[in-house]
């Protein structure tokens, strides 16, 4: 494995952990929005109808900002470790595994 295959497969690493954690974090987060109110309450901010499950509940402008980040989180992440995941020579590796040794002929 040469240099750069090495920093392509530990980036791809990085933004893999990356990955999982903001998927949990938007997962948790849905899984919270069920509870919340199902009407708007402007006296606590929570304004901008967001559907979740096939729910209308009503968030902040705030957590639709964070949201969004998570979102687009996932995205880059996940497109920079398929990226890394071809140039650091993993994907020919899983697609191609090393076939075994033949058994001894007797």
């Amino acid at each position: 494995m040469t240099k750069f295959q090495k920093a392509f497969y530990r980036i791809g690493q990085a933004s893999a952990f990356v990955l999982v954690v903001a998927f949990w974090w938007w997962a948790l987060l849905e899984m919270d929005y069920v509870g919340w109110p199902k009407f708007p309450q402007p006296e606590i901010g929570r304004i901008i109808p967001y559907e979740v499950k096939n729910i209308l509940v009503y968030i902040s402008p705030k957590d639709a900002e964070f949201g969004r980040t998570l979102k687009w989180t996932m995205i880059v992440s996940g497109s920079l470790m398929a990226v890394c995941l071809v140039f650091s020579g993993e994907l020919g590796k899983m697609l191609n595994p090393p076939k075994p040794p033949l058994p001894p002929l007797i």
